[in-house]
């Protein structure tokens, strides 16, 4: 996948339609120092913008291969622009993940708009709690992200604990 190819049409998507995004997943990971494969791009939008980014993605030729409330994925035909997926969130959500989200480069001489390392841990927790497996890649990732400069790691260990998940918490403070 092409990802400075892919990440800059929709960018420019984003910014022309006045849509609030912030790039999630494995590509935020790599802008906030972690190193690690990714062969999709993920972005969160605001859920009300929903049908517009999804007419988007199938007017570039990518194929939708699933919808719901509050996600969905398409894949290209072309391997270079390979797969996309999207996470909606509500107004509310929306307004926390924009507000903090900061421009950071992600692929070549992209630069995009990056959940903060608060939100990308809170949505980590989410996957593994839906997830239990992914709990060997995504805690190292929380890990990461915890241990960077100025993060609230209040908010983070609060999330873990309105879900029910301390003892992973403090599994992953003591390999800090």
């Amino acid at each position: 996948m092409q990802f400075d190819e892919v990440l800059r049409t929709w960018r420019d998507f984003f910014e022309r339609e006045h849509i609030r995004y912030a790039v999630i997943g494995g590509l935020a990971m790599q802008a906030w120092g972690r190193s690690r494969f990714t062969n999709d791009a993920d972005i969160a939008v605001e859920r009300r913008a929903r049908e517009r980014v999804i007419d988007h993605a199938e007017s570039l030729g990518y194929e939708t291969i699933h919808v719901s409330e509050g996600y969905s994925n398409h894949l290209h035909s072309k391997e270079r622009f390979g797969r996309i997926d999207f996470m909606y969130v509500d107004t509310r959500t929306a307004d926390q993940i924009f507000q903090r989200a900061v421009e950071k480069p992600i692929a070549n001489d992209v630069a995009m708009v990056v959940a903060a390392p608060e939100h990308l841990a809170m949505m980590k927790i989410i996957a593994i709690k839906n997830n239990p497996p992914r709990a060997a890649y995504e805690a190292e990732d929380i890990r990461l992200l915890i241990n960077l400069p100025g993060v609230d790691t209040d908010s983070v260990r609060d999330y873990f604990d309105q879900h029910g998940m301390l003892e992973m918490w403090n599994a992953i403070k003591r390999a800090r």
